[in-house]
């Protein structure tokens, strides 16, 4: 009885070690977002600077790097107004491009002319949860910190670019090890 105690033991084991061996580690997926990063900076030909301009005037292909791991470009400003942390509501349309993963890589446009009048995602600035939980928009799995992150640099109808690390972003990509590279974000604010 014994022995076949310890066979199962074993197997058991066995079994765990093996099925660990397939799913990635926290180290791995930031590992391979890192190289993920670099392989989209040189085939795009993005250059990340080292401090946020004074003028807040990014040129096309310039990035910089927020505290919280984001890379931003503002394309356009918009107007003076500022969002209000957990306070201002946003509507936001945007083409996302996943570069790596398990999730695949594609793009999701709910701005440009293939965008076949997609609905926009809406949220508040903060509060990362859809502002429409009456609909199922597949789309409501890019609301998350991230795609919020450009907010506290730039006004109303605003426009930027956005490369998001997986820890920022939604359940779905945290899972994956999945970054996003928003090519394109519009933040208009409701009101």
């Amino acid at each position: 009885m014994k022995r076949g105690f310890y066979i199962l033991l074993i197997m058991c084991a066995a079994i765990m070690v093996v099925s660990c061996d397939k799913t990635k580690s926290y180290t791995d997926m930031l590992k391979a977002q890192e190289k993920a990063i670099d392989r989209l900076r040189a085939d795009s030909g993005l250059v990340f600077l080292e401090e946020f301009p004074t003028d807040s005037i990014f040129k096309e292909n310039e990035f910089v790097e927020l505290d919280n791991g984001v890379y931003l470009n503002i394309v356009n400003k918009g107007n003076s107004e500022r969002a209000v942390l957990g306070q201002t509501a946003i509507r936001s349309r945007f083409i996302a491009r996943m570069f790596m993963s398990s999730m695949g890589t594609g793009t999701v446009d709910l701005l440009g002319p293939n965008s076949n009048g997609t609905h926009p995602v809406e949220f508040r600035y903060g509060y990362y949860t859809s502002l429409n939980p009456d609909y199922s928009y597949t789309w409501d799995m890019f609301i998350c910190e991230g795609l919020g992150a450009g907010l506290p640099y730039v006004g109303d109808s605003a426009v930027v670019k956005l490369i998001v690390p997986f820890k920022l972003m939604s359940s779905d990509f945290q899972s994956s090890g999945t970054p996003v590279f928003f090519e394109k974000v519009k933040y208009t604010f409701i009101k």
